[in-house]
């Protein structure tokens, strides 16, 4: 037998039977106090998707590839764990329910966690002294929101950033570690509690390969139901790539 246990991930009808039952109380506890009982306790549902694809962007080629997306946010048939590939498509059917603009909770999503795999060209003309950090790294990786219209049927999406930032921004996800050929797996977790972090707090982000202003919270708390998440994978200056070989992105919402 195996001595790990799987974790337990409510599905949206668990949580909406927990709710139910905060309201047969004697005194039955108002929504605001329900939601913030289910958030405290991270009762939350969550798509999980994870892409197989190996792929590598050079600064000559397109110094930009959009690695994979995730599926719209809190819609009906996307909760769940999905594996996706180029060698085996799959369709997804999505549930079907009123505008988008109708749903009580616009910003419902509460926690991303990703889960990267990648490294660069495995050399660089760069001091030997920066091999091995994130110091100096132009391979990373990027996540943009690409938003749902609401009003119109079908519903349609549209691309949040217009252009792509040429070099890593203050909110980039993760650096690739500089002059390593052998790929690192690195883990980024955003929150909508995240709030704006110290000096201190930006360089021990900066030291790991995160942007100095990506931990704020403002990603997590702007998504809104019906956006999907892009993820990027990039490379810039002669000679620079981007090796990706996998990538998962789990979202977690309220109910």
């Amino acid at each position: 037998q195996s001595s790990t246990t799987a974790r337990y991930e409510p599905t949206v009808q668990d949580i909406l039977t927990v709710r139910s039952y905060f309201l047969l109380l004697r005194t039955p506890l108002p929504n605001e106090l329900i939601d913030t009982i289910l958030d405290e306790a991270h009762y939350w549902a969550h798509s999980t998707v994870t892409v197989e694809y190996p792929v590598c962007t050079r600064e000559w080629d397109s110094a930009d590839h959009m690695y994979m997306r995730t599926l719209p946010l809190a819609i009906p048939g996307t909760e769940g764990d999905f594996v996706f590939s180029p060698q085996e498509p799959k369709r997804i059917r999505l549930g079907t329910g009123p505008d988008l603009s109708l749903y009580h909770r616009l910003h419902p999503c509460r926690r991303i966690v990703f889960d990267l795999w990648s490294h660069d060209q495995g050399w660089s003309s760069s001091p030997s002294e920066w091999h091995g950090t994130y110091y100096g790294s132009y391979s990373w990786w990027d996540a943009s929101v690409l938003e749902a219209t609401r009003g119109v049927s079908p519903v349609q999406f549209h691309q949040h950033e217009r252009d792509r930032p040429h070099i890593p921004s203050d909110k980039v996800l993760q650096r690739n570690l500089h002059a390593v050929d052998e790929a690192s797996h690195h883990t980024v977790e955003w929150s909508h509690v995240d709030g704006v972090t110290s000096a201190e707090d930006q360089d021990a982000l900066e030291n790991r390969g995160r942007g100095r202003s990506s931990a704020d919270g403002s990603f997590v708390r702007n998504l809104r139901v019906g956006d999907c998440i892009v993820l990027w994978v990039s490379a810039t200056f002669p000679g620079w790539a981007m090796y990706a070989n996998e990538a998962k992105i789990s979202v977690y919402w309220a109910v």
